[in-house]
């Protein structure tokens, strides 16, 4: 599977890991805009992927480690 399609995948739940890749994706076009920079971009996405007080179940973790691999390969894309 490659990221596009872990994207996607993502994307098409309605749930809070799917909220928190469509806000990655935001984020990616806000820097290629300009309108944040490289430090910024990198606090916002080090944001998503901090869980506060949750308990997640063995499937919710799994579903976070993967979401935890997709931010980190979206922080490291070249923006083109």
């Amino acid at each position: 599977m490659n990221i596009q399609q872990v994207v996607e995948n993502f994307c098409r739940q309605n749930n809070a890991l799917g909220y928190r890749v469509q806000k990655a994706l935001e984020y990616r076009d806000a820097l290629s805009r300009g309108d944040v920079n490289s430090a910024e971009f990198q606090e916002l996405m080090e944001d998503l992927q901090r869980l506060d007080n949750i308990q997640l179940s063995a499937d919710e973790l799994d579903q976070q480690i993967l979401f935890n691999d997709c931010i980190n390969l979206l922080k490291n894309i070249p923006i083109s």
